[in-house]
Formats: structure tokens, sequence, C-alpha cells
């Protein structure tokens, strides 16, 4: 079974709104967007955020004609049907992953100051590819997302708990109001955010590209449930992989097992009636001197036989010379 496939497919049905059954009582999505445009609002007079901040917001809403449209800041709008991936269920919405939450990328940091080892008084150092190491400071405190931005793993989703200090190559998810963390962090991994990178040699995330990624938001409550559900249905896999890697382990033991018993004359039992191999060897030797002396293949330099002597003990006798060798026999 294709454990990784199968995740795959979790979170493709949960990003699809197949996961869990929807409850018509759950507020509408749209509701939530307008509850964290109003959020926005205030932290834009708080000094939380600044004019730039939302100067690309839009909406995204269904028209009369069941099309999306997407409405711009200046007022202007956008049929964006040709655009949107795939339909969602009733009671969800399309937004631009923006609606949802803010990214920040960390700052930077030499790397002389990033040890590989946990010292005392020390904080997670996270990058593109997750923890790189343990530093003196930190910059962040909380429960997180982080999205890596740089290197080959870019788009990799890790979580960051309590106080820790976040790289430039490292991008800090911070959710609205109704947003929930597991459903987020989850569905981050869904988008499969690194086939927005750019760049070959040194693939890399624009934090506005990721930004302007379209995202298919279920309420709050369903969040919830779908997160839920995700973190059972992950549980089991974890279960079936150790349960995939234990059969192999046992596979490969069992085939080294029969393999000894063969080797050993322990696998079949022994016919009393059989040949004897001492004859079977007598027999190939004879042959091999046959094709000696039609000049088919050369004598050996050193030909051997190995016999067992009256002592019980096993012998070999190389040209005139006889010798013990029990010590060599497995």
């Amino acid at each position: 079974m294709d454990t990784k496939a199968l995740r795959q497919k979790i979170l493709d049905l949960a990003i699809r709104g197949k996961l869990v059954p929807q409850d018509p009582n759950d507020e509408p999505a749209e509701v939530l967007l307008k509850r964290i445009r109003e959020q926005k609002q205030q932290m834009l007079k708080e000094g939380k955020l600044k004019k730039k901040d939302i100067k690309n917001d839009t909406i995204i809403f269904k028209g009369e004609d069941n099309l999306h449209y997407e409405k711009f800041q200046d007022g202007t709008v956008k049929c964006i049907e040709d655009e949107i991936p795939f339909e969602v269920p009733e009671g969800w919405c399309w937004c631009r992953l923006r609606d949802i939450c803010m990214m920040l990328a960390g700052k930077s940091k030499p790397a002389d100051q990033i040890k590989s080892e946990y010292f005392e008084g020390s904080y997670p150092c996270f990058g593109g590819n997750g923890i790189r190491g343990y530093v003196d400071e930190y910059n962040q405190d909380g429960t997180f997302s982080i999205v890596g931005r740089q290197g080959a793993l870019c788009g990799n989703i890790n979580v960051a708990t309590g106080k820790f200090y976040a790289t430039e190559h490292a991008v800090v998810t911070t959710l609205f109001v109704g947003i929930d963390f597991k459903w987020s962090n989850y569905i981050l991994e869904a988008l499969r955010l690194n086939k927005y990178a750019t760049g070959a040699a040194q693939p890399g995330l624009s934090v506005a590209n990721i930004l302007n990624v379209f995202v298919p938001i279920p309420p709050t409550q369903e969040q919830d449930r779908i997160g839920n559900n995700i973190d059972k249905s992950l549980k089991i896999i974890e279960v079936i992989e150790q349960e995939k890697t234990d059969l192999q382990k046992n596979i490969i033991t069992a085939k080294s097992k029969i393999l000894d018993l063969a080797i050993r004359g322990k696998l079949v039992p022994q016919a009393p009636n059989g040949e004897p191999a001492s004859v079977l060897l007598e027999r190939i030797r004879a042959e091999k001197e046959k094709l000696i002396l039609q000049g088919k293949i050369k004598r050996d330099k050193k030909e051997s036989v190995i016999f067992k002597g009256d002592d019980n003990s096993y012998y070999e006798k190389v040209d005139n010379e006889v010798s013990c060798i029990d010590e060599e026999i497995l």
C-alpha cells in the first residue's frame, strides 16, 4: 500500500469538502470572510496592519448566473470562472490565501551563530526545510505553520510551537479570526505550494505569489471537523506504515532463515535412499577429468577433495597434503 499516496488522497478529499458531511446549521464561510475583513479594518485602525497589507484584497463571489467573480479594491469586477479549480459544497467559499492569513518571512541569521546541537537557553531556528539548528534568541512566540520558501523542499510545511527563530527562508503564517489552525495547516500541505516555486538551480517561493493562491474555505465548525478527521486518518496511516515496515523486516529475516536452514540441510527431510553427495562429487570429478582429456577445460592448479575422517573431523586433501579444516566448516 502506498501510504504517501493515501495521505495525499485524504488531503485532497478534505480540500474538496468530501471528507466529512456538511452541516446546514454551520455558519456559512461567506459570513466568516466578512468578519475577517472587519478584523482587518480594525487592525488597520490599531496600526497592526498597513494599507499596503490589504491593497490586494479582493472578494470572490458567485453571481446570479452561478459564475464566480472577483471584486477588486478599485471596484472593478472580473469573471474568474475559468480560474476556479473545482466546485465546493454549499456553505463554502473561494478566496485567496491572503484572505485567511498573513505571511511574513523571518530574518537572516549568520551560519556561524546557528549551532547544530541544542544548548542551554537556546531556541529552535527554522529555515527553508524545517529546523536548521539552535540559536540564542527568538523572534516568534506561539504556534504557527511554517512554509519553507527556499531550496529543493520549498513549500514544505512545518509546525513551530513556543519560542523560536524564523530565518528569511521560513515564512511564518498568522491566521485571522475563525480560521482553525489544524485545518489550515493540513490545507497548506494539500495546496502543494512547491508548484508555485520559481528557479531551477535554487527553487524559491515568493510570499506574494503564495498569498495569491486560491483556497476553498469551509465554515469554521466544519474546519474543526475536517482537522480532527484528518488527524484520525493519518494516525491509522502511521500504524499501517509501521506494520508495513515491520512486515518487510520480517520478510527479510524469514528469507535469511530459510536460506540458512537450506544450506545446513535442515529445510527438508533427508531421504535414506538418496544418492550420497560424495558419489555426486566423484561423478563430477570424473566428468571434469574427461573434459580435461578432451582439451575443453584446463586442470586446476590445486585440486582438492574434502572428506570426513574416521575421527569424525573434516579434512581437505590438496595434491598429496592432508589438513584438518574443522575450524573452517560452518
